[in-house]
């Protein structure tokens, strides 16, 4: 069995996660507290209307967008129309927030030479930002609208709201692989797996020679789901530590 090499390319997305999961990890250091009400499990004879907007407008920390999250485990769920599952990728693949992460990630590269064909100077830092800004889209399309549609899938995450930190993460990470049907029924997450793994092949169309091949591909595509998990157990979490820091 051949050894799958990982680049420079792969390392410096396994470093970009690493970061990215201390971050979470930090701020998940402020959620052990008790649950804010209307974060409760539901109960047969608790359930609220759902609202004309089953999206949600709220940004983790002030800053990241936090479209596709179901708060409150209480709310009857509404099915997504594809429109809407494409309102989401695309709030996520074109929001500010985009932009400056697409900068940061670039600007690693060009200090890590990497991809090491690109060179340096200023003509090879506009080929980094924008192959980091497609990746974001690539995956933020792929998994959040085109796939879900096909599949017939909810591209959202839906919080427990309760139980141990262990507990609530290992929900967090699961969701992963199980995700709800617009049916309501659970499935395995063909949206996110396939998705992700479409949108690191896709990738090898703006990448070049040396960043390509199944090594590659299957470091970007770990990347990808990598981030999504590190973002559920965020989503998890984040309502008890914007009641904590916030109080609402």
């Amino acid at each position: 069995m051949p050894k799958i090499q990982i680049g420079r390319c792969q390392v410096c997305r396994f470093r970009r996660l690493a970061l990215f999961v201390l971050f979470c990890a930090a701020g998940l250091a402020g959620a052990q507290q008790p649950t804010p009400p209307e974060s409760r499990a539901p109960s047969n004879n608790d359930s609220k209307p759902s609202t004309s907007d089953p999206l949600t407008n709220d940004r983790i920390f002030g800053v990241i967008p936090n479209y596709r999250t179901v708060e409150d485990p209480t709310r009857r769920i509404v099915p997504l129309t594809t429109k809407q599952k494409l309102r989401i990728a695309a709030g996520d693949s074109f929001d500010y927030y985009a932009y400056p992460i697409a900068a940061l990630f670039a600007a690693v590269g060009q200090a890590q030479n990497s991809p090491q064909s690109w060179g340096q100077g200023w003509d090879a830092y506009a080929k980094r930002f924008a192959a980091q800004f497609v990746d974001q889209t690539d995956e933020n399309m792929m998994t959040e609208a085109v796939v879900p549609w096909l599949a017939k899938q909810d591209p959202r995450y839906f919080r427990i709201g309760q139980g141990s930190f262990w507990h609530r993460t290992g929900y967090a990470v699961s969701r992963i692989w199980v995700t709800r049907t617009d049916a309501g029924h659970k499935a395995f997450n063909v949206s996110e797996i396939a998705g992700a793994g479409i949108a690191a092949t896709i990738s090898n169309a703006y990448y070049p020679q040396d960043s390509r091949g199944v090594s590659d591909t299957l470091g970007r595509w770990g990347i990808f789901v990598g981030e999504d998990t590190a973002f559920n157990i965020l989503k998890e979490f984040w309502p008890g530590m914007r009641y904590k820091i916030l109080k609402r």
